[in-house]
């Protein structure tokens, strides 16, 4: 599952997908994602129950390495269970705080069993939040960017840099390269898959 529908990509190039290119799109939709979660650095999507082992370096607080954090169901230090409220409290910002003492210094001496992320369009569980609109937005364009790149390798043959094709006797025409290293002279698959406006919108989300 990605981090926007099919249907997104229509709605943003206001076409309509044919049947026979439903699996480039959904491969776009992947592409974007998986950018998205690299760029973000956490996963970001509904995980249930995700065991995580952390190191401790014996303060007063851990960080959770996904966010948002929904429910901590079972946190272990050192073979000992802990008690919510009275050994620990998770923080909004996805901390877990130690109560009067502090958490026992150690290599994966933490572990952690917790739910956390947002609901996906294209899920249904009803635990979370839903994945917000900024995202979606991004890996839609992303996703279109993807797909129309698809597209256009399809129609020039794989080559990079065709500007014009013929049938009669075949002919194709190359763009000169400007120097720049553009999409011109290495091909759509050189395009990058987030802008930086959109890695801008995700700064919020980065861990």
């Amino acid at each position: 599952m990605g981090f926007c529908r099919i249907a997104d990509i229509e709605e943003f190039l206001q076409v309509s997908i044919p049947s026979a290119k439903v699996t480039a799109a959904q491969r776009a939709i992947d592409e974007a994602t998986a950018a998205i979660k690299n760029y973000c650095r956490q996963e970001l999507e509904l995980v249930e129950d995700d065991e995580v082992t952390l190191d401790s370096p014996g303060g007063y607080t851990i960080c959770l390495p996904d966010l948002p954090v929904v429910e901590v169901s079972e946190v272990v230090e050192d073979d000992e269970t802990l008690t919510e409220g009275d050994d620990y409290v998770v923080l909004t910002s996805g901390i877990l705080r130690r109560l009067d003492q502090r958490w026992v210094r150690g290599y994966q001496i933490v572990v952690v069993t917790y739910t956390h992320g947002y609901r996906l369009p294209t899920g249904n569980s009803a635990t979370g939040d839903p994945l917000p609109d900024d995202i979606v937005g991004v890996c839609a364009r992303a996703a279109a960017r993807a797909y129309q790149a698809g597209l256009r390798s399809e129609e020039q043959g794989g080559i990079p840099g065709v500007r014009s094709t013929s049938l009669g006797d075949y002919s194709v025409g190359f763009a000169e390269d400007s120097g720049g290293g553009g999409e011109s002279a290495l091909g759509a698959s050189s395009a990058p898959i987030l802008l930086r406006s959109e890695q801008r919108i995700l700064d919020k989300y980065r861990l």
